[in-house]
């Protein structure tokens, strides 16, 4: 697993899914799992983490449906901002 991937796996699991009970995986689904408060904790800790800001219409399910699609999303945006 890719270090972006793990980073994002670890932060959505221990901070903001706390009261999920079941395993998340890089292709978990992350619909019912984190709601939208945590997805805008999640924005902020990406602005924050991988220095670019995250547009509005970039928060939908092709982009943040999964751990995976997070992760090359991020790392598309961050080669961007470079």
């Amino acid at each position: 697993m890719e270090l972006v991937e793990q980073q994002l796996l670890t932060h959505i699991k221990d901070d903001l899914a706390s009261g999920f009970n079941g395993d998340i995986h890089p292709d978990t689904d992350l619909a019912g799992i984190i709601d939208s408060t945590a997805i805008m904790e999640l924005v902020v800790w990406i602005e924050g983490t991988f220095g670019f800001t995250v547009e509005l219409d970039d928060i939908n399910p092709d982009n943040f449906g999964s751990v995976r699609r997070l992760s090359d999303w991020v790392r598309r945006n961050t080669e961007k901002a470079a």
